[in-house]
Parts: structure tokens; C-alpha cells; sequence
């Protein structure tokens, strides 16, 4: 990945900044004979004046500010679009969580009136289902406080005061009221009191009921609903939102139970309430859409030989979850179509985008452990990795572990020393990583290819059973040391650092190659297109770079003593596209596919603007043996916006500082990377004082 980023980088045209001033220089001229004059004037008004002298002006108080301080330099903030995981502002609705279309979901159905939709909710009241099971003590607890009224309906009538009393008497126990009271009143019943008088003490000391003999018995007194349902249905109100459209019912007043086995909606309100409870479940059920997809023919299309395989249950169960989606067969003998269920096309096409985020094709892709403790395995111990959120949305549900140094509480923290590399440890890096051959993609004659070596610095996560591996870039406290060092490009004067912002920003997308259109042709490499973002967060067309991800080899160097691990990579890319400043009229002239992509795609980034990808892109590649151009199709799968810090290190090597966001499912965290110069030859010699020097510093 680093190769891309550092590819897509240095392509990129550095543009100058161009001004002029405004202030208009005047020689400055000087009267003698005026001012002659005027100080015989004075002399004369000082000799006849009886005023005592004017007193100097006290000294001002000047505070002088720099730019930052003075609010000249904003910090630029990442893109609306990839703040999703932020809370969002609460709505007060119990639609909320679904979308519905502009159109109309209902506009296929027949015209019904309300008389009708009301005789089709009364036809559906079926007889109270009796259940025997465990309930824990404190769910009991929990369900005695549903009962208590709101503030708006403190006041009830002379029946529901009577429901209520019945249903205490009826459905807990003495012991169970006395700890309810407890709990939540913190008050303590004496021994002697009954079931008879504790239960209006809750009524009316800790409630604060009133019976209200005037109020009507029909708008007051509480009814039970059994509303049948799919098994679909009462999955995606579960999922959805998790759960946050059971809950605005249950914020209205109304307690709404699930019985799983039974497929069965309880509805226990007031009869307005039920009412308005089985209407909105209509509406929102309504609005359930439906897609047909060929999940095994997506998995053999778009899967790498190297990659384990993966049935179509274990993909869908993964994906579901994630996108509030239902997933059931077609035909029960049918093992390739799914029927994909939710609330508005756009989680059907969120569940499209994760079933090939899920296939993790990467055949250009190879990794290898190397310990490199002080000790040995057996003396260190796993710790557990709490900051999931700059895991992506597949290794966020994975409980990770990194390998570190035990240490007692008691015991002064030591303080981290260099890892030394011997020559042998050297000469063994340099071969597994520059010298032996790993790529198992498929050949690819295209422009111009760059090499990249390059370590970076993180932490090597495991899982407890150890068969999950996974390189976290995440070094805690190393943020203020890096920014000391200097730019890399450097600057013309110290107040541009806070007049001037010094960061560059990217976005990148990446693609899949759907293998069903390439023929006989596997292992095709990963396309990534990469462009600059203007100062209203929308991406330059013109900038594009459209990168093949030949090769990613690391080295995992495990290094549990130390507060993190490194990892040593090379990276292999081929540009696919010429730049557009090589060719502006003959530009894309031979990748119409991209073009059209290009024309048809809305790559905004801002909150109010609704961003469009396409769903693929066609390109015209030299792949295979034969060597002839052939299309080949691209499957869209993620977005990465990219805010990156170019340093310098010993007046020598790149040290690139990013932070990296994926949106809600991708995770949001910072990168290290030091670069090699001279990637495309590294001799020996300079690879070993690279690691030396990378060492040395952290």
C-alpha cells in the first residue's frame, strides 16, 4: 500500500504559489523652507506660551501574534462523507434508520382506503401466547420498572389503576418488589410488610399515580396486540439501527416484545398507541427492498488462488450483520442466489460493496513473521488490542492481541533501547525482502513501474488461536516527535508553516478485478485510482492516477520488548495512464472505459453533496502471456481519503505522516513510513544503513 501512496505522490505536479503586492512605493521628499519656517513658528509659540509642557503618551500595549494564533491557518478537517461514525444529531422519529424512496414504495400496489387498512390490523389479533421460561432476577427487576407510567400519563383512570395494581399482584412476587424498591428507590421494606401494602406504596409513593374518575376508560386503559411476521421482517427491525425503531416505540410509551420462535410482535400500549404502532410497522415494512444476487458465482469471480476459500453462508453471515440486511435462498437446492432484504436500496448496495470487501483479493500480497525479542517466545505474554476503531469493519468484530514484555506494577518503566541488527540479521532481510521472488499475479505489460522499499512502524496484532494476523500502523506518542523534523521539500520562510497549509490531501479507490471477464487470465492485479482534492473537498479529475498493485511483500519484525513492531516492505506498482500533463489532447485517448468513468462519477466529498461511484470500470490491459490488449473489467469496492505530511530524515530519507480514513467500515488511524531513496536500486550497503538509521530513531 505504501508504494501507492508514494507512487501517486510523486506523480503528482507540485504547484507554485504566485503573488504580488499591493503597496505602491513614493520617494519621500523633504521642504527645507517650510520647515525652517515651521520651527521658528514653534520657537516663538514656546516662548509666549503659558501652558506647562504636553506630557509623552503612555507606552501601548502591543501583543504581537503569529498566524496560527491570530486564526490566519485553519487545520483542515477530513471530509463530511468520512465522519460516519460519528453519533449523529438524534431525530425525534421512529422511522428513523429507514429510507424511503422518492417515488413511492407502494406505487405497484392497489389503492386501499383506511377503512381497509384498519379491518386488515383488527384481523390480525390473535389469542395471548403463554411462555415458560428462565428469567434472570434482574431482568424481572427491570421489566416491574416498564411498567411505571410516564409523567404524561402519571394521571390515569379509574380501570387502568385497576389493570395496574392486578398486573403487580398477578405477574411478580413479594421478594421481587421489595428488591425492585430497593434498586431503583434505594428504599429497604421492613420484614412485616405484605404483597397487599407494598403494592400501593409503589403506586402512589413511588410513582405518584392519581385516579382521575372523569377520564375516559377507552383512551386510558392499556390493550396487548399479536401482530404476526416474517422472520425477514422482525430481523431487519432488529438489526437496523440496532434496533432504534423498537426503541423510538418503547420512547412513545408503548412496550413492544419479540417472540423469535413463534415469528410474533407484542404490542402492549394504549389502544391509540397500538394503533399507531401497527400502522408505522406497516409503512416501515413496506418499504423492505428486495435483490437478487448470485453470491457463489461472485465469490469464483472474484477470488485469488492463493486466497482460502469461503462458502457462500460464512460471506453472507458476515456481510448482514454489518449492513442491517436479510439474506435467504432463492431455492432451497440452490446454493449460488440469495434474496438480499433491507430498508432502502442503499443498504442493498452497501451489502454489494462488503460481500467484495469481504473476499480480500490481494494476490499481489505475501507477509512473514520474524521474532526478534530479547528473550525467548515463551517469556513474553499476549495483551489484548482495545482500540478497534482504527480496525477496518471485518477485524473489528476479532478480539486481537499483541506479544509484549510483561511488566509489575511496581517496577520503574525501562527505558526503550535501539534494536541492533547484527550483519547476518541484515543480509537475511535483504534477501527475503529484495532478492527472492514472491509476486503470483498475473503478468502485466503496462507504463512505468516503480519500486518502493520502505518500513513502517505498528504493531503486530494476533488472534488468541493465532490463525489471524494482522499489521496495525499505530505507534502511541510519536506524533510530536516526528513533527521536529523538517519538510521535506522545505519552505522559503518560517511563517509559511501557519500561513501556508503544508499537508496534502488525497482520496483513493480501489478495485477488484472481475476475473469472468478476462477469460482464462487469474490472479489479475488490484487497479487503484488516486486523485488530489481541491479546498471544497471534491476530487480533480485531471489529477487522476491509475496505479496496478503488482507486488506487497513484507517482513514482520516482531519486536515485543519495544512499545512496537516494524514492518519492512517492497512495493511494486505499474501506472496505467499517462499523466495529464504529458498528453493533454490525446489524454485517456486510449482507456475510453476510464473516461466514461470519469464523466459519469460525482467524487464530492462534502456533506451536502451525495457522492457517485460507479459501480465498475473497464480498462484496457496487457495481461496474460499472449501479451495482447484485452478489457477488463473493475469492481469498485472502497474509499481511503488520505491527509499526508511529507518530512525528512537525516537529510536523506522521506518520512511520510498520514492519517488515514475509511469511513465508518474502513477505521480511521495514523501511518509511519520511511522511505528508501533509490527504491528501484538498493544495493547491499544502503539497505543496511537504512535499517540502521530507522532503528536508530525510534
Amino acid at each position: 500500500m505504501l508504494s501507492r501512496c508514494t507512487q501517486a505522490i510523486a506523480s503528482f505536479q507540485r504547484r507554485g504559489l504566485g503573488g504580488c503586492s499591493r503597496l505602491t512605493k513614493r520617494p519621500l521628499t523633504f521642504d527645507r523652507a517650510n520647515s525652517t519656517s515651521t520651527k521658528i513658528l514653534s520657537s516663538d509659540k514656546a516662548l509666549h506660551s503659558t501652558r506647562g509642557k504636553k506630557l509623552k503618551p503612555s507606552k501601548a500595549q502591543i501583543v504581537v501574534l503569529n498566524p496560527r494564533e491570530a486564526g490566519l491557518f485553519k487545520r483542515k478537517r477530513a471530509p463530511a462523507y468520512f465522519n460516519g461514525n460519528e453519533k449523529p444529531r438524534e431525530r425525534l422519529s421512529v422511522l428513523e434508520g429507514v429510507e424511503f424512496d422518492s417515488g413511492g414504495t407502494l406505487r405497484n400496489r392497489k389503492h386501499q382506503t383506511s377503512g381497509d387498512i384498519l379491518q386488515e390490523i383488527e384481523s390480525q389479533r390473535r389469542k395471548l401466547l403463554v411462555f415458560k421460561s428462565s428469567v434472570p432476577n434482574e431482568q424481572v427487576i427491570k421489566s416491574i420498572h416498564d411498567l411505571r407510567p410516564s409523567e404524561d400519563t402519571r394521571i390515569m383512570s379509574t380501570k387502568r389503576y385497576t389493570q395496574l395494581k392486578m398486573l403487580l399482584e398477578m405477574a411478580y412476587t413479594l421478594p421481587q418488589l421489595k428488591a425492585y424498591a430497593r434498586q431503583y428507590y434505594d428504599q429497604c421494606m421492613p420484614k412485616s410488610v405484605t404483597k397487599k401494602s407494598i403494592i400501593p406504596h409503589i403506586l402512589h409513593k413511588l410513582w405518584t399515580c392519581e385516579v382521575d374518575a372523569s377520564m375516559s376508560d377507552a383512551q386510558d386503559l392499556v390493550v396487548e396486540r399479536i401482530l404476526d411476521a416474517k422472520t425477514r421482517d422482525i430481523y431487519l427491525l432488529l438489526l437496523t439501527n440496532n434496533g432504534k425503531i423498537l426503541q423510538n416505540f418503547a420512547r412513545l410509551g408503548a412496550t413492544v416484545a419479540v417472540a423469535l420462535g413463534e415469528n410474533k410482535i407484542i404490542v402492549r400500549a394504549t389502544s391509540s398507541l397500538v394503533k399507531y404502532v401497527e400502522v408505522s410497522l406497516r409503512k416501515i415494512l413496506d418499504n423492505v427492498q428486495r435483490e437478487v444476487l448470485p453470491i457463489q458465482s461472485v465469490i469464483d469471480s472474484h477470488s485469488a488462488s492463493n486466497s482460502p476459500p469461503i462458502s457462500p453462508d460464512d460471506l453472507v453471515n458476515l456481510v448482514q450483520k454489518e449492513t442491517a440486511t436479510y439474506f435467504e435462498k432463492l431455492l432451497e437446492d440452490d446454493a449460488n442466489s440469495y434474496v438480499v432484504s433491507g430498508f432502502g436500496a442503499k443498504r442493498l448496495a452497501k451489502a454489494e460493496l462488503l460481500l467484495l470487501w469481504a473476499l480480500n483479493y490481494n494476490p499481489q500480497k505475501t507477509e512473514r513473521i520474524w521474532f526478534l525479542g530479547e528473550s525467548r517466545d515463551s517469556e513474553y505474554k499476549l495483551f489484548p488490542f482495545t482500540d478497534n476503531q482504527c480496525l477496518d469493519w471485518i477485524d473489528r468484530n476479532k478480539e486481537w492481541f499483541r506479544l509484549q514484555k510483561p511488566v509489575n506494577k511496581n517496577q520503574a518503566p525501562e527505558k526503550n533501547t535501539p534494536l541492533v541488527l547484527d550483519e547476518k540479521t541484515v543480509d537475511e532481510l535483504y534477501h527475503n525482502v529484495l532478492i527472492s521472488q514472491s509476486s503470483t499475479t498475473a503478468k502485466t505489460s503496462e507504463g512505468l513501474e516503480t519500486k518502493t522499499v520502505s518500513i513502517t512502524l505498528g504493531q503486530i496484532l494476533k488472534t488468541l488461536d493465532g490463525e489471524g494476523t494482522t499489521f496495525q500502523p499505530k505507534v502511541p506518542g510519536i506524533t510530536k516527535k516526528l513533527l521536529q523534523l523538517p519538510l521535506y521539500d522545505g519552505i522559503a520562510a518560517e511563517d509559511e508553516l501557519y500561513t501556508v497549509d503544508q499537508h496534502e490531501y488525497y482520496v483513493q479507490l480501489k478495485f477488484i478485478p472481475n476475473l469472468s471477464s478476462a477469460g482464462h487470465v487469474k490472479d489479475i492485479p488490484p487497479l487503484e485510482l488516486w486523485f488530489e482534492l481541491d479546498d471544497y473537498d471534491k476530487a480533480i479529475s485531471s489529477s487522476v492516477r491509475c496505479l496496478l498493485h503488482t507486488e506487497d511483500k513484507s517482513l514482520l519484525l516482531q519486536t515485543p520488548q519495544m512499545p512496537h513492531d516494524y514492518k519492512v516492505s517492497i512495493d511494486r506498482t505499474l501506472e496505467a495512464t499517462k499523466p495529464y500533463e504529458e498528453d493533454t489532447q490525446n489524454w485517456l485517448k486510449d482507456q475510453p472505459g476510464l473516461k466514461e468513468f470519469l464523466l459519469q462519477a460525482r467524487l464530492t466529498f462534502q456533506g451536502n453533496e451525495k457522492l457517485y461511484v460507479p459501480k465498475n470500470l473497464e480498462m484496457n490491459l496487457r495481461v496474460g502471456d499472449t501479451g495482447s490488449i484485452q478489457p477488463v473489467t473493475f469492481d469498485y469496492v472502497n474509499v481511503k481519503y488520505r491527509r499526508v505530511l511529507r518530512l525528512k530524515y537525516m537529510d536523506q530519507y522521506l518520512v511520510q505522516f498520514s492519517d488515514l480514513n475509511g469511513g465508518s467500515s474502513g477505521g480511521k488511524y495514523t501511518q509511519v513510513d520511511f522511505i528508501c531513496p533509490e527504491s528501484n536500486m538498493v544495493s547491499r550497503e544502503a539497505f543496511g544503513s537504512f535499517i540502521r538509521d530507522v532503528l536508530e530513531y525510534v
